[in-house]
Parts: C-alpha cells; structure tokens; sequence
C-alpha cells in the first residue's frame, strides 16, 4: 500500500503498520487484565475517497491498486491502540502509533475518533500483489513496547492469518445486485488460536484474549470482547484487493 504527493505509504510511515521506536522507551510491559466495557471497543469504518468526495464502503469490499482508503476507529473505551499490517508482499508496517514517543501518542478515551493512518491526511494507496492484507488491532489497558517493524529477510515466507496465495473472489449474487465486488472473508475478524502473527506481536499476541463479538451497525462494525474476555485484546481486519 503506498500514497504519493501528500498521502504517506504505510511502508513510509513505518519506518510509518502500528494500528501498531513505539511506545516507552523502557523495558516492555504487559497489560493487567481488565474487563472490556460491554458496549463496545472500537468502531470500524473503512472510507474511499474519490476526488473531493469521501464516502463510507462496505469493509469486506475488493479494491484494485490505486483505491485511495482510510479507516475511521471510534473508541467506546479508555485504554491504548496498536495497529499493525502485515502486507501480502510480506512486510509488516507499524500504522498506530506512527513515530516514536510517549504514551500519550497512543492512549484512546471514549468517544474518541481517529482516522488510520495517522499521519498527514491519513489516507494510503492500495499496492502490491493481489491478496489480503491482515491488520492486527490491539487494544490495551495500559501501555506496551512492541519491537519496530521490519521488511522481512528474502527467505521468510509471509505470515499472514490467511494463505498467502488465496485471492479474493467477488460474490456473484452481490455483484449482479449492485456491481460491488464483496468477499465475505474480508474485513474484522477474530485472530484464530494459533495463528501465526508478525514476529514483534508474538510475545503480546501469546497473553492477549482473541474473542471477539462483531456488530454490524450499518456503516460499519463495532467489535465487542466476549464475556469471559478481557484487555488486552487482538483481533485483525482483512483487507481484499487485487491489482
């Protein structure tokens, strides 16, 4: 994913995914467990920009290199966010927090909304081979250090939650109602037991809780933690494209 003129690619900003060097510059900690608030976590938008107009798209919608996109979180809780993407080129970027600081970059309140990525005007440019990438989203209780965010050695093979090679493919039923080329795998999804995540989350990703509850809430989803779930929290959005 890449943007050009004032659109920061994730690479870029990495270097911009954190939404995730991070945060604090001491030893790594872990956050205590905490109950979620029943009403929510985060909100998940994903918005399109087409020209001067900004509209809300459908998040298991296929894009095509050069869609220009960006995702709008509202938070439901006090805490901390990370995202982080693992691209189908392998390379994993930090998308939030962007650049290295205090806590204070990251710390989310209720009712706060933010758009990802964080820097300039926060939109990016979709790029590279045709697949899914996985955005991993953790939230925390308190602050965490996660290890920055590398390109991957030539050997490594990328570690997505889903085959690398697996293509998205267009619901025919959707696509000859409305034209929109919508792959239901795509868009928030719990992170399954034992699925392998980029290496800087494999300590966090080990004492994080995985279950998640999705609402559709008609312009996008809200992601709730189970009951017996509590922070810190991962769960991951699939984003379909094709070039």
């Amino acid at each position: 994913m890449n943007q050009k003129s004032q659109m920061l690619s994730f690479k870029q900003c990495a270097l911009l995914l954190a939404l995730p060097t991070l945060l604090l510059a001491g030893s790594a900690r872990y956050a205590s467990p905490q109950n979620a608030n029943s009403a929510g976590l985060i909100s998940i938008r994903l918005e399109q920009k087409h020209g001067d107009e900004t509209k809300t798209v459908p998040q298991n919608t296929v894009f095509h290199t050069g869609d220009v996109l960006r995702f709008r979180l509202t938070s439901r809780i006090a805490g901390y966010l990370y995202v982080v993407d693992k691209g189908t080129s392998g390379e994993t970027t930090t998308l939030f927090p962007v650049s290295n600081g205090t806590s204070s970059q990251n710390r989310i309140e209720p009712d706060q909304t933010m758009v990802v990525p964080a820097m300039s005007d926060g939109w990016f440019e979709v790029s590279g081979p045709s697949g899914f990438d996985t955005i991993y989203l953790l939230v925390s209780s308190s602050p965490i250090l996660i290890p920055q965010a590398s390109v991957p050695e030539t050997k490594e093979t990328p570690q997505n939650a889903i085959p690398p090679n697996l293509l998205p493919r267009c619901n025919d039923e959707v696509f000859k109602a409305r034209g929109e080329c919508i792959d239901a795998s795509a868009g928030v999804a719990p992170l399954p037991p034992g699925a392998p995540v980029p290496r800087e989350l494999i300590p966090f990703a080990k004492s994080a809780a995985r279950d998640i509850i999705l609402t559709d809430d008609g312009d996008g989803v809200t992601v709730k933690a189970a009951p017996s779930a509590k922070l810190p929290l991962i769960y991951t959005f699939r984003l379909a494209h094709l070039q």
